[in-house]
């Protein structure tokens, strides 16, 4: 999920930044690439998702299988 900010909420968040001393300054920018760098390695294709299902299976031996692995309870279970 990516947030864009606003210019306005960047200069708020200046602001409050430029008081701090300088290694904590390098430590936020050095977190800031670190997570950039994980944003882009964790992206994913959505696309990937779409696609004809590949089986080696027949269509006939499919649809037995699903329909053998059917649960069906006879029994209702009381309260």
């Amino acid at each position: 999920m990516n947030y864009t900010a606003t210019r306005v909420t960047i200069e708020n968040y200046v602001k409050i930044i430029q008081s701090w001393d300088k290694d904590s300054k390098n430590e936020l920018i050095n977190k800031l690439k670190a997570s950039d760098n994980e944003v882009e390695s964790n992206k994913y294709d959505f696309s990937s998702s779409f696609g004809a299902w590949e089986d080696t299976r027949s269509a006939e031996e499919i649809s037995h299988e699903i329909k053998n692995d059917r649960i069906n309870y006879t029994q209702m279970d009381e309260f």
